[in-house]
This record gives structure tokens, C-alpha cells and sequence, in this order.
């Protein structure tokens, strides 16, 4: 997939089938979307082409009130790329941009400046100077600009659409079996590996502390998971939680304890795949209990990977 950080300068030649959103966590209805892009392209024999925005417009417009992503910029690109899209446009999104209207976002930039002779979105698609530009006024301007405008279905579960929102509050309860199925994929955490108190290392359980940034995590508790880490994959443990047992009052910490790795791993960026919550976070009445527990969850966590879905090729 090419990956271009902004759009064109000079007017593009009417090649292409495009869609816009953030599309944060890639879900299934940003999946479908997608890939009617790519199915629309291919049956016109033109380019497939993705329009979407870092930071999230969100984090911009409503600075007070944080939103965690679903994933990173590159996790979003790795999947955009895996639905089949052949181009993608990242739109540095800034107040300025946010002034720009509907009107001359789909004349000036999707057609002129794109080419899009195609346009996929989902039946509630909004853009532009305060959210007013929607599929209706996409159909009235299509007629004069020679643009065919195709909007897609919500993808439903239980009655509810499918949404960026709903995922998150699912993972925040840790309720990330619903997340990973509305998804299409599993929740992924990805940050840096900091130093801490290296307490599981004297107890022959090392841990990797992991600092993420503005990323949804998980409730508190205790889940089997999947880590990438240099072009390779390990089984292991999450722990995300204020360590009770310990002493009251510490700041929440993820903590990962790889499964047949050893080394040291400051500085290190894995991906961590959750795959299964296997318990919630408690106190332990001692140290001892508290230790013979974390054997039980390694035990646990390895019997459930082995009956989680293949790994994909790194």
C-alpha cells in the first residue's frame, strides 16, 4: 500500500474509487467499507484510495475531553492495508483544516485534487466545518461534479451498530472478547518498555513494564496475550492494575510477562495482542498466595493460547 501524508497539489487524473474516515480500530464496518472500496475499484479497473486524518479530529477539537484510539497510526495503515486498499492519504487534521466546508472538501480536494470518480461511506458519515456535510449533501453535490456516491450499511450485533465508541467502552470494562469480535481482530496495545521495581524478576516471574499513550486499555485484571517483538511472537501475561497486594495507592501500571523469552527488554516497542481475560484484579491476604496465584495464570494463560486462533505472518 502507498502511504501519502497529504493530498495532492496539482488535479488528478478521475482514477479512482475513494473512501473517507479515521476508521480507529479498523472494525468490521470500517472493514466493509474498505473492502466495497477495493470491490468498487477493481470492477471499474480504477485505484482504490482511503482519505483518512492523525491526530483523531477529537483530540483537536475536544482537548478536554481525552478519547484512548483503538490502535496507532501504523496499526491503522497495517490493516487499512490488509482490507486491500492501494492508497492511502494521512490529512494532518488541525483547526484550520476543520474550518475547511463539505462543499470544498469533496469539490476541491476528493475530486480536483484526488480524482475520485467513486465515493464510498457508511449511511452516517460526517464531515466537514461543523459536522455538516453528510450522504445527503454528498448525492446533491454528485450530480454536477460527475461523482457516484455508494453508502454503506452499518454492520449490527445484538440490535446495536458496530462503533468505534461502543468498542472502546467494552474494552474499558474489560470486556475484551466482545471487543476482539466487533473488531475483527484482536485489541492490541503497543508502547515502550520502561524500568520498574523488577519485583517478578526476584520472584522468577520478570515482568516488562509497558507505557502506552492514548490508547484504550483494557479493564483491570489479568489476561492471556500475544506479544510481537522482534519479527517474532511469545506467549504471555498481561497484568494492568495498581498491585493491591503490594501496597494501596500505586499508580495503575502494564505489566507483561513473557513466556520462553529471556533478556532484558528496556526501550523495546512490542505489540501486545489480548486475547483472553482470566481473571479480575484482587488482593492477596500474602506475598506467598499472591505468587502461587501468578503460576496459575501463566498455567492458564498457556492452555488458552493454545486454543486461540493461528497467528498471522509477521
Amino acid at each position: 500500500m502507498i502511504i501519502l501524508h497529504r493530498m495532492p497539489r496539482t488535479p488528478g487524473r478521475r482514477a479512482a474509487v475513494a473512501t473517507v474516515g479515521v476508521f480507529d480500530g479498523v472494525h468490521r464496518a470500517h472493514q466493509r467499507i474498505l473492502r466495497t472500496t477495493v470491490a468498487r475499484a477493481r470492477v471499474l479497473r480504477l485505484t482504490s484510495c482511503a482519505v483518512t486524518f492523525d491526530p483523531h479530529p477529537q483530540q483537536i477539537l475536544r482537548p478536554d475531553r481525552p478519547m484512548p484510539l483503538l490502535m496507532t497510526l501504523a496499526q491503522r495503515l497495517e490493516w487499512m492495508a490488509a482490507c486491500g486498499i492501494a492508497t492511502t492519504i494521512v490529512i494532518p487534521f488541525t483547526r484550520t483544516f476543520a474550518k475547511l466546508t463539505p462543499e470544498r472538501f469533496v469539490t476541491d480536494m476528493l475530486v480536483r485534487r484526488l480524482g475520485v470518480r467513486e465515493l464510498i461511506v457508511g449511511e452516517r458519515f460526517v464531515f466537514g466545518q461543523a459536522r455538516r456535510g453528510n450522504t445527503r449533501l454528498l448525492r446533491r453535490l454528485a450530480g454536477a461534479l460527475g461523482l457516484t456516491v455508494r453508502a454503506v450499511r452499518p454492520v449490527q450485533e445484538g440490535g446495536e451498530a458496530i462503533s468505534s465508541s461502543r468498542i472502546r467502552t467494552a474494552i474499558g470494562r474489560g470486556d475484551v472478547a466482545s471487543a476482539t469480535r466487533w473488531l475483527g481482530h484482536p485489541v492490541t496495545l503497543t508502547g515502550t518498555v520502561v524500568r520498574g521495581a523488577a519485583r517478578g524478576r526476584q520472584w522468577g516471574v520478570p515482568t516488562a513494564n509497558l507505557h502506552v499513550e492514548d490508547l484504550a486499555l483494557p479493564g483491570r485484571g489479568v489476561y492471556a496475550v500475544r506479544v510481537r517483538l522482534r519479527h517474532r511472537w511469545y506467549a504471555g501475561v498481561m497484568n494492568i492494575g495498581t498491585r493491591p497486594t503490594l501496597r494501596h495507592g500505586l499508580p495503575l501500571t502494564i505489566e507483561v510477562h513473557l513466556l520462553q523469552f529471556h533478556g532484558t527488554l528496556y526501550g523495546e516497542r512490542p505489540e501486545v495482542w489480548v486475547v483472553e481475560r482470566l481473571r479480575d484484579e484482587r488482593r492477596f491476604a500474602s506475598l506467598e498466595r499472591l505468587r502461587a496465584q501468578l503460576g496459575r495464570d501463566v498455567a492458564r494463560a498457556k492452555q488458552r493460547l493454545q486454543l486461540a486462533p493461528p497467528l498471522p505472518a509477521v
